[in-house]
């Protein structure tokens, strides 16, 4: 089939002839400011295709997150394709590359918004990506699966989180390091949305946990000479760091802090270290010690998880360890298909409310359920550390652990109750 109409509106479906059908051929679809893909299947599903998109950074200074992401959407929808789709019809997957500019993500949201067939959009990695996308997707009537671990707050009908939230993972970190290291905090924070809102939840549980902050600093996402923080660090002489830098350029943060000979005696704990394999590019004696929370990791021992980095790591073979996000489009393309084949239909409203009910999803991380008052997964969270082969060991795993419905100083969220219309961003007293 052929999408005309450069990408725009719904587009005029056209046959093509049987042999343009082949697996895993692509399609080129020219829109405003860039290039999307749309992955074309078999025409033999009753129906036609269901289309489907997604949007990630798979270039420019965010693709260290991006880039899996969009393989492992790839790879998933191959997945479902081949176990029959979703309502016996195949999926067609429109591929966005947001190229780690937020302007393209407002962008390409109206492109989508204005394609009457697009069912769902599984995507943004950012919580600042995500408040460029979000509201238009919203308002157009466009359900957002947003498989990436983020601040919280968004309480949206048509938006439903894979991620954990800060309070998933602060609270087992902050716990961690007052039993393990000692109650004074030194926060470094990348200087967006999801590093302030980060924060004000570290403050929170520290000052709740009988602990104490003497340094506070935010970091814009460029730099990457952190002489100045460093300084700072040794006068205030904490005995934690609580890091919610995000990046490339920030993973020179942790060069110069072990550089510094700091790691000998203060301890790192972060919800953000090695989202993007940056393990992988810094030394294990740089990393030695620094304690991260997440949902997945790759050692998991589940018969799903297996499979899942066996395919992977077959389809993509040059790419490096799957880390938590990967596993969250994974998990996110699978729940929205359950919620579509438990409503019959791709309708956005009967879909949210089958996702509502509780949709739970066995899968690389293990059992999640979907909590219909956050629109956010209940999860396991695993803390881990980087071993001398650069692999991450887990340290202890908390079950089942439950999103916040509350924003720390704020409103709370409740999308079966009070705000069961509500296509709004809950922010943060900070």
């Amino acid at each position: 089939m052929q999408i005309t109409n450069g990408g725009k509106g719904s587009g005029e479906i056209q046959p093509e002839s049987a042999d343009q059908f082949k697996s895993g051929r692509r399609n080129f679809l020219r829109v405003a400011g860039g290039l999307a893909f749309v992955r074309a299947m078999p025409s033999y599903a009753v129906g036609g295709p269901i289309h489907v998109a997604s949007m990630f950074d798979v270039t420019g200074g965010l693709s260290i997150y991006g880039l899996p992401e969009m393989n492992v959407s790839r790879m998933a929808i191959d997945h479902l394709n081949k176990s029959g789709g979703v309502l016996g019809r195949q999926l067609q997957l429109h591929e966005f590359d947001t190229q780690s500019k937020i302007e393209l993500y407002s962008r390409y949201a109206q492109e989508i918004s204005a394609n009457d067939d697009i069912a769902v959009v599984v995507g943004c990695i950012t919580g600042a990506s995500r408040e460029a996308a979000r509201p238009i997707l919203s308002k157009n009537g466009k359900l957002l699966f947003f498989p990436s671990v983020d601040e919280g707050g968004e309480c949206d009908k048509y938006t439903f989180m894979q991620g954990t939230d800060c309070l998933q993972m602060e609270t087992p970190l902050v716990n961690w390091a007052m039993k393990n290291a000692g109650k004074t905090f030194y926060v470094v924070a990348a200087d967006y949305v999801y590093g302030h809102v980060a924060t004000a939840w570290t403050k929170s549980l520290v000052e709740k946990a009988g602990g104490s902050i003497v340094g506070v600093e935010f970091i814009p996402l460029d730099v990457s000479d952190f002489g100045a923080t460093i300084r700072k660090i040794q006068t205030a002489k904490p005995a934690v760091i609580m890091s919610n830098l995000v990046g490339g350029n920030h993973a020179a943060f942790y060069r110069q802090f072990a550089a510094a000979g700091l790691n000998r005696s203060i301890r790192i704990v972060s919800p953000s270290f090695g989202l993007g394999n940056e393990q992988l590019v810094l030394t294990p004696e740089e990393t030695k010690g620094i304690v991260v929370a997440y949902s997945y990791f790759e050692s998991l021992d589940y018969p799903e998880n297996k499979a899942f980095v066996s395919n992977y790591h077959m389809a993509y073979p040059d790419a490096g360890p799957l880390m938590d996000l990967p596993a969250q489009v994974w998990i996110g393309w699978h729940q929205w298909k359950a919620a579509v084949e438990k409503a019959g239909s791709t309708d956005i409203d009967k879909v949210v409310n089958a996702m509502e009910t509780g949709i739970p999803f066995q899968g690389p991380s293990g059992k999640v359920v979907m909590d219909p008052i956050s629109h956010r997964n209940i999860q396991d969270v695993n803390l881990a550390t980087v071993n001398a082969k650069r692999e991450f060991e887990i340290l202890e795993t908390q079950r089942q652990v439950r999103p916040s419905a509350t924003v720390v100083g704020s409103d709370s969220c409740d999308l079966v109750g009070k705000d069961k219309n509500s296509h709004r961003m809950i922010l943060p007293k900070i």
